[in-house]
C-alpha cells in the first residue's frame, strides 16, 4: 500500500508518541536496560549522539586527493553547509592534540583519511585511529575514508563517508 505524505506525517507522530510513552514507562519502572536490549540499542551508541546539534561540525582529517573546494562542494551536495564541516590538512594534524576531541561536542563526527603517525596526545597508542577505537563512546563518531583498501579521500568515497556521519543521520536523513 502506498501512503500519502500526510498519512506518513501522522504515522511518524503516532510512533514518536508511542516511543516516548515506552521510554517514560521504562524510566518509571526502572526497566530502561530491558528496553534498550529489546531494541538492540547500547548506551554507548546514544551517549555521544545526544550532544549532536545543528552547530556541530564534521571534522575532516588528512590529505585530500584533490582540491578542498571540490570536497566542500561534494559536502554541500549532501546537504552539509560549509560552516558545518572543517578540514584539517596533513601538516596541521601533527600539532593537533587528539585529547582535545575527547568529550568535545564541537564535532559530531571525524572523517579520517591519510594522516601522520605522530600526533600529539597519542600516549602509548600506536595510531590516532586506534586511540579513538579504544574508547569510541568518548569521541565523535570515527569514519575511515577508505578507497581501494587504504585510507584515501576520493570524492565518491567522501560522499559515502558524509552519509555515514551522525550529523547526516540526525539532521539530513530524516531520522
Amino acid at each position: 500500500m502506498k501512503y500519502s505524505q500526510s498519512q506518513i506525517v501522522e504515522l511518524k507522530g503516532k510512533m514518536i508518541r508511542k516511543i516516548n510513552a515506552l521510554i517514560d514507562s521504562a524510566v518509571k519502572n526502572d526497566t530502561v536496560d530491558e528496553l534498550l536490549k529489546k531494541y538492540g540499542i547500547e548506551l554507548e551508541e546514544i551517549s555521544y549522539a545526544t550532544g549532536v546539534t545543528k552547530r556541530s561540525k564534521i571534522l575532516v582529517l588528512g590529505q585530500l586527493s584533490g582540491k578542498k573546494k571540490d570536497y566542500q562542494k561534494a559536502a554541500k551536495t549532501c546537504g552539509i553547509e560549509e560552516g558545518n564541516i572543517e578540514f584539517m590538512d596533513y601538516n596541521e594534524i601533527e600539532k593537533f592534540g587528539v585529547e582535545s576531541l575527547k568529550g568535545s561536542l564541537k564535532y559530531s563526527d571525524i572523517i579520517c583519511g591519510p594522516i601522520p603517525h605522530n600526533i600529539e596526545g597519542m600516549g602509548d597508542t600506536s595510531s590516532f585511529i586506534s586511540k579513538i577505537e579504544k574508547t569510541p563512546a568518548e569521541y565523535p563518531k570515527l569514519i575511515k575514508a577508505v578507497a581501494n583498501g587504504r585510507l584515501k579521500f576520493s570524492i565518491t568515497d567522501f560522499k559515502d563517508c558524509i552519509a555515514s556521519t551522525r550529523y547526516y543521520e540526525i539532521f539530513l536523513a530524516g531520522f
